[in-house]
């Protein structure tokens, strides 16, 4: 069941997008439902520009997410030199399921438990995944390219409402492409939530220099969490007793450990062909 009015979705959404520098810029398609997703002001979606960079980052998921969409700060803006960027990624075996905020409310708490107990686990799974995902991103690329990640944690879940789950998480990342190599500790902010019945996961991710880049991602992603709501139609969606929920959270967490690697990735690939 859908619980709106197409015209104060629009007046929520203009009102929302106006008093937070954001603009509306794209539809995406996720499982078949078309998602309206605003960019911040001085971000630009760069996906679709360059294919290699494109697989790149699929292949670095390793085949449980997928890519919906990537913003970075428009050149000359105050974030352009800060490793900070955007994305959206979904689940791919749960992209086309019916999952709106009743759904979403039910397993809530489930998540969360899941965010705290799933670290260590997803940790000894991650090593291996990223040097694999690694070496087939560089043969994609043309390059030799090494990854590894380290001292990865959660920092805390900083939003806790019925329709979206908000958490941090820091790491070290190394990553060596072509002759290029560089070490930085990166922060993520993650936000789970459903949007138009489907689940999405959105990222905001900077180098981890001080604590008020931590602050910087946990602001962003929840604006543009609001800007998006604000956009798209309210769905109730199913009982969520319908679907086994454990790997969700699990996802969640690889999601935004990946987006924290292939933004150094990137930042390294668009260095090489600089010079």
């Amino acid at each position: 069941m859908i619980r709106f009015s197409c015209f104060w979705s629009l007046a929520v959404a203009a009102l929302v997008l106006t008093g937070h520098g954001i603009a509306a810029d794209t539809i995406v398609s996720v499982g078949g439902r078309s998602i309206q997703v605003p960019a911040l002001a001085n971000y630009e979606r760069v996906d679709g520009r360059d294919p290699k960079i494109d697989q790149m980052r699929d292949d670095l998921l390793g085949g449980t997410n997928r890519y919906v969409a990537r913003f970075e700060p428009v050149s000359g803006s105050p974030d352009s030199d800060q490793g900070r960027e955007l994305t959206i990624q979904v689940m791919k075996s749960i992209e086309s399921r019916e999952i709106g905020e009743r759904t979403f409310m039910e397993v809530r708490d489930q998540m969360r438990r899941e965010f705290k107990t799933a670290l260590d686990g997803m940790m000894a799974k991650l090593g291996p995944q990223v040097q694999a995902s690694g070496k087939k991103a560089g043969e994609t690329l043309g390059v030799d390219m090494a990854l590894s990640a380290s001292d990865m944690a959660v920092l805390g879940i900083f939003d806790d409402s019925d329709s979206s789950l908000g958490f941090t998480m820091a790491m070290k990342v190394n990553a060596k492409v072509g002759g290029e190599a560089s070490e930085q500790r990166m922060v993520t902010a993650g936000m789970t939530m459903p949007v138009n019945g489907r689940l999405l996961y959105l990222y905001a991710v900077a180098d981890f220099d001080d604590e008020s880049d931590r602050k910087w991602a946990e602001h962003t992603v929840a604006v543009w969490r609001d800007a998006i709501v604000a956009a798209n139609p309210r769905v109730q969606g199913p009982s969520a007793s319908l679907f086994d929920w454990n790997s969700v959270g699990r996802s969640a967490l690889i999601g935004g450990a990946i987006g924290g690697l292939v933004g150094l990735v990137s930042w390294l690939t668009k260095k090489k062909k600089s010079s």
